[in-house]
């Protein structure tokens, strides 16, 4: 790890915590820890991955993205919200036919994330 980042690290680590609790409402503190274990090492992992530049007179968000960048995050994101929509009105429909008990919006929100993520990558890969 390196020291410049700190800042970022201790800030990612508090918004981790915060995602993991949120998508596992209900769910027991256990899944919500797990949750935002894998986030942090998400967010540890782009830190380190060399698709960002390292600007440390930010220090609570030092990642830059150049133009490449910046069109992946904008169709990754795009992609990923039109998902996590699909995937609410999927669920909501399903657990009106079904006897379903589960937290629809932590679902939804949880695979509009992991789309975002995949999509990210799988566009850093292919271009």
């Amino acid at each position: 790890m390196k020291r410049e980042l700190i800042p970022y690290y201790i800030s990612r680590a508090f918004l981790s915590a915060l995602v993991g609790l949120l998508i596992s409402s209900g769910n027991g503190i256990w899944m919500g820890v797990l949750l935002g274990l894998v986030v942090y090492i998400g967010f540890i992992w782009y830190a380190h991955s060399g698709r960002y530049l390292i600007d440390t007179t930010t220090p609570l968000f030092p990642l830059r993205r150049d133009a490449r960048g910046m069109a992946i995050r904008d169709r990754a994101a795009a992609i990923s919200v039109a998902i996590g929509g699909l995937a609410y009105l999927g669920l909501s429909i399903a657990s009106q036919l079904f006897p379903i008990k589960a937290h629809i919006g932590s679902w939804a929100l949880a695979l509009g994330m992991l789309a975002y993520f995949a999509i990210s990558n799988w566009l850093f890969i292919k271009q």
